[in-house]
């Protein structure tokens, strides 16, 4: 109300007369900004009405100036009571009710603006918000697919071993039930340390060590100089894809070749399996634990990842980098 006593003073050439033409008009801009903020905005510019809005904002500009100018005129002759200012003049034409009406209209502008802005943030937050909690969702969904993938295939070579009555089935029992506390309880966080990951590859592997046996080369070398958080879950159907793929498909000299390094802000993590000749179809390394993974990692580190699928002569090979945002440099393309 400020700029509008200024406004007023200058027009009028008396703060006085300003002051008490103000605060008589006060009602107007009441109505001026209630008409545009209950009425103009909820019921026509946000429904895109917008001969609506024509029409309201002619009404609001017709409705200040024909009440400010019935209060000049009552103001004139003398049924409302103006203080006595000596050589100030009543504004008694249609330019001083034009200025007049300025103030109103200008304040409901203002008031509208602002309103604009904040539904235009408020909009812009609910939609964020939405996507999170789109993207929340379809994380949740994917890393429930890794349970069941992972329970499927583990099972699988328990049922092996006990066709053939092999003694190890009782520890492959004993370690199956530490993998699934992990999966059960420590992969329901978000993020959990990459020691862990690497530690439970570890179980994971001398699951399949102890179904394939001494013969099979099944290597595992991990060099964590900084104990990044990671993503619970993100390796292991890389892992399982390489066994699907590479010693159940058997072959001469079968093997398995997993790296992890996490040096600084790049973390590194490759397998290599032996790929049978019989067996050199791409689309089959593909499957869901392939897809899924991908998913993820396009949700959980979207500019931040690379993941490198061949398939060779006589090798599968994936390799997956991560660069974590707080020590990137260059992103993967």
């Amino acid at each position: 109300m400020g700029a509008m006593l200024l406004l007023y003073s200058r027009a009028l050439g008396s703060g006085l007369a300003a002051a008490t033409l103000l605060g008589l008009s006060f009602p107007v801009y009441l109505a001026a900004v209630y008409v545009t903020l209950a009425v103009t905005i909820p019921h026509a510019l946000l429904p895109r009405r917008y001969w609506r809005v024509a029409l309201l904002i002619a009404y609001t500009i017709l409705g200040v100036f024909f009440l400010e100018t019935l209060m000049l005129l009552l103001l004139i002759i003398g049924m409302i009571p103006f203080p006595t200012i000596p050589g100030y003049r009543l504004p008694a034409n249609a330019i001083d009710a034009i200025v007049l009406s300025a103030g109103p209209l200008i304040v409901a502008i203002t008031a509208a603006a602002l309103k604009l802005l904040r539904h235009g943030r408020a909009v812009e937050h609910r939609a964020l918000r939405l996507e999170r909690e789109k993207l929340e969702a379809e994380l949740a969904m994917l890393r429930a697919q890794v349970h069941p993938h992972f329970l499927f295939n583990t099972l699988n070579n328990l049922y092996a071993l006990t066709l053939r009555k092999s003694e190890q089935a009782p520890d492959v029992v004993l370690r199956l039930s530490a993998l699934l506390d992990y999966m059960l309880y420590e992969s329901s966080a978000e993020t959990v340390l990459l020691s862990r990951e690497a530690a439970l590859i570890e179980q994971y592997l001398s699951l399949e060590r102890l179904r394939y046996g001494p013969d099979v080369r099944i290597a595992f070398e991990r060099q964590i100089d900084v104990d990044r958080e990671i993503a619970p879950l993100l390796f292991l159907p890389l892992v399982e894809n390489s066994f699907k793929h590479g010693l159940s498909r058997g072959g001469t000299h079968a093997w398995v070749d997993i790296t992890l390094r996490c040096t600084g802000g790049e973390l590194r993590f490759t397998v290599e399996n032996s790929l049978p000749a019989a067996d050199r179809s791409e689309d089959e390394h593909e499957g869901i634990g392939m897809w899924n993974v991908r998913d993820r990692l396009t949700l959980l580190y979207p500019r931040a990842h690379a993941l490198d699928v061949r398939e060779e002569a006589d090798r599968f090979f994936v390799a997956l980098t991560i660069v974590f945002p707080t020590l990137r440099t260059t992103e993967p393309t």
